[in-house]
């Protein structure tokens, strides 16, 4: 087990480091000294490690302290808000001071808004709770219409398939929990409904017997099979079923009605009936909460519609959709007192070319709907729009509705208010403490000794729990509570904390801020509540894009002592000239051996005279057709006197081989010899297949052929997954098992943290 951030950080690039050393020969010890400097130096394969607190939001007032809010939405929020018997509470009151302002200007006040929030922050919250009430609010006081009147009353648009599924589980938490379906049942005999309407509902065109068998087999295979192992005779089959489908309804994987069997129907029974032509399985039941087939919306529009706008595009222009708008238009014709509610989460997405699109077509569906822009009620979502200033004029050119009807709405920080620099023995303290042992010791007791200096310093007595203790202690300590607040505003480098956080510890800063961080993240006083410091550690490393080298072997960006005698200074990005004057080339070594050459490219292989540093292709110009830039291989070596190849000099300020007049600064490259143009067939064409002939194929110094005939010489850019599995084989190499047992949804035990003291790695390969 690593023991602090820094650990893991450098375990990780050192993995992705030697897969690339490995990976790619080089034989000159000068030249693999430069290359090891570049891939240590931050920006080149990695970056510097940031930390990112989770931001904590200020509370607002009570659901009941809203003034104006309908009856039956407060009803709803407070029924959620209040565990029953095995049923949790599923929303938190207060709740957030944004979730209560989206319900009153929303609800109440009956406004546009555009929220503001970050992630994490219970954005989706904000508008869910709005659209919950406002079911419930018809529910209670128009019931009869709310009964009789299928229709889509929200509608909430995502600009991908992926979000539409991350929406589902918590839909189905809300909407199908047993509290909030017996009241809508008590005002209005029937539940809330909602239903996911994307190309992964199935199934599109027209319902028929037998496409119902085909296209509905993979659900019944699944989900219909698993009810009925868990509802069939006592075995180890129907226990393990039973168990999977808990878990499925818990992490919300499970379609939302109450009983899927009668849902589904019997196998082997009529799914129409040959008569009537109505059809008896997978048809809507009185207590289903999910819609989960086209068919079924276009029979009922659900209360809510989720769809991304390329579906919402083709459902205005499709003639089988006609009836879910053309019964919501009605719903909207005889309640005047309603509005269409219409949600866009990450509204940001919606600019230029596509938010113009997604402008026409909200305003396509309105004018579908026959409404005025005042009973288009719209509230735009996003964690990556920050100007409020601009927010009302940006929802309205999005929506078509006035900006004044617009509001936005920002989530405000709750700072910690004990915040300031620790003292210098508040650093000498946390120094004290030895990861290494901390996270070594076998039993919570060993732990427990191994901070009570710490406890002491806090005036903390300890005795209520390894966790309880550290939170006692640490929840008014100054500079944790200054770490909190300065990684709240925004991720910052872990290694600039320490001097922030101690500054009159300068020695022994750094590793105080690494305890801090370590123990901040595991106080808690509950067990299942996140930590004083909640956190994310975010490290990027990608591939090497390649290598380039100065064509000068004396080159002056180099010490003496560490030149290679074959070229000057090595860089990881593209450029034309080094630092010295010099020409830049790619740098390139054979596979087999590591010898060194470099990559130009040339109009003329056969005779090369100016050399490019990238490609270029034919090109049909005015004055003429320009001929291609084609690969041509310098050897920056010696080569192997049995292999011929033809020596040239190369001007290393302008990049000319064998020029007319020699430069001040000249040296000796070699080129592959029998590099001439095969002759042109009949019609006058050439072989374009030999445009390897600049290339050294075999290589000039071991005389090694790649297959197929190509040749062994590489460039130096990473490809394909192998540096990326090489960073997760190293990732589960280090990171400890979590506590839980293994599961169907876990069974290697794998926790979502590299350690105790990290929270969550990011690591990304490119």
């Amino acid at each position: 087990m690593t023991q602090t951030i820094q650990d893991t950080i450098e375990q990780l690039h050192g993995s992705l480091r030697d897969y690339i050393e490995a990976t790619y020969h080089i034989s000159t010890p000068a030249l693999i000294r430069q290359r090891k400097k570049l891939l240590d130096r931050a920006g080149v394969i990695y970056q510097v490690p940031y930390i990112e607190s989770t931001p904590r939001y200020q509370s607002g007032e009570n659901f009941a302290a809203i003034k104006g809010l309908p009856p039956a939405a407060l009803e709803v929020y407070k029924i959620l808000s209040t565990p029953a018997s095995e049923l949790p509470a599923l929303l938190y009151d207060p709740p957030y001071k944004h979730q209560s302002e989206s319900i009153r200007l929303n609800l109440v006040d009956g406004k546009n808004l555009l929220i503001m929030t970050g992630t994490g922050s219970g954005k989706t919250e904000s508008f869910l709770l709005p659209i919950l009430g406002k079911l419930a609010h018809e529910a209670h006081s128009n019931s009869s219409v709310f009964r009789d009147r299928p229709a889509v009353r929200a509608l909430i648009l995502y600009p991908m398939n992926a979000l539409v599924n991350d929406q589902l589980g918590r839909l189905r938490s809300l909407f199908s929990d047993p509290r909030v379906v017996g009241r809508f049942k008590q005002w209005a005999q029937r539940p809330p409904r909602f239903a996911r309407y994307t190309s992964r509902t199935p199934y599109a065109g027209i319902r028929t017997r037998t496409k119902d068998q085909r296209k509905l087999k993979a659900f019944d295979d699944f989900y219909v099979e698993i009810q009925r192992q868990a509802q069939g005779p006592a075995s180890d089959e129907q226990q393990q079923a039973k168990t999977l489908l808990e878990q499925l309804k818990t992490r919300g994987k499970w379609p939302a009605k109450p009983d899927l069997l009668a849902w589904f129907g019997d196998k082997g029974t009529d799914w129409q009936d040959r008569k009537t032509g109505e059809f008896l399985r997978a048809v809507i039941l009185p207590d289903d909460v999910e819609l989960v087939t086209r068919h079924e919306v276009q029979v009922a529009p659900p209360d809510l519609l989720v769809t991304n706008y390329s579906m919402l595009e083709y459902m205005l222009m499709r003639p089988i959709e006609r009836p879910i708008f053309d019964k919501t238009r009605e719903w909207l014709a005889q309640n005047p007192g309603e509005k269409f509610l219409i949600v866009l989460d990450e509204a940001h997405l919606y600019r230029g070319a596509a938010g113009a699109e997604v402008g026409l077509l909200l305003r396509r569906l309105r004018d579908r709907l026959n409404i005025p822009p005042e009973r288009f009620q719209v509230i735009c979502a996003t964690a990556s729009f920050k100007n409020a200033s601009y927010a009302p004029e940006f929802g309205a050119q999005l929506a078509g509705v006035p900006p004044e009807t617009f509001v936005p709405i920002q989530g405000d920080f709750a700072w910690r208010p004990h915040a300031a620099p620790g003292t210098k023995r508040d650093a000498e303290v946390l120094a004290s403490l030895d990861l290494g042992r901390f996270y070594g010791a076998e039993t919570e007791h060993e732990r427990a000794a191994l901070i009570q200096p710490i406890l002491a310093h806090c005036n903390v007595a300890g005795g209520d729990g390894l966790e309880a203790d550290l939170y006692h202690a640490l929840s008014k300590f100054p500079p944790l509570g200054l770490l909190i607040n300065t990684t709240m505003k925004q991720a910052r480098k872990v290694e600039e904390l320490g001097r922030e956080l101690f500054p009159d510890a300068p020695q022994i800063a750094d590793s105080a801020a690494t305890v801090l961080m370590a123990l901040g993240s595991m106080a808690r006083v509950d067990p299942k509540a996140p930590g004083l410091l909640p956190c994310r550690i975010h490290n990027f490393f990608r591939g090497l894009p390649g290598l380039w080298v100065c064509m000068d072997a004396a080159c002056k960006e180099v010490a003496e002592d560490e030149r290679s005698g074959i070229c000057g200074k090595m860089y990881p990005q593209p450029r034309e000239r080094c630092l010295c004057g010099a020409r830049v080339h790619e740098f390139y070594t054979c596979r087999f051996c590591g010898t060194a050459y470099a990559r130009a490219y040339t109009d003329d292989v056969d005779s090369p005279s100016a050399l490019w540093s990238e490609p270029g292709r034919r090109l049909r110009m005015d004055a003429g057709e320009t001929s291609p830039l084609l690969p041509l291989d310098i050897l920056l070596e010696e080569p192997n006197p049995n292999r011929p190849t033809e020596p040239a000099d190369y001007d290393l300020e302008t990049g000319r081989i064998n020029p007319n007049q020699h430069g001040p600064r000249m040296r000796t490259v070699y080129l592959r010899q029998d590099r001439t143009t095969p002759p042109p067939d009949e019609e006058g064409d050439v072989d374009q297949s030999l445009d390897a002939r600049g290339q050294f194929i075999p290589c000039a110094c071991c005389g090694k052929v790649a297959r197929f005939g190509r040749t062994t010489v590489q460039d130096h850019q990473t490809k394909g997954d192998q540096p990326f599995q090489a960073l997760v084989a190293k990732q589960v190499q280090i990171q400890p098992a979590n506590a839980t047992k293994p599961s169907q949804f876990a069974p290697l035990r794998t926790s979502a943290s590299i350690n105790e003291s990290l929270g969550c790695l990011v690591a990304a390969a490119v």
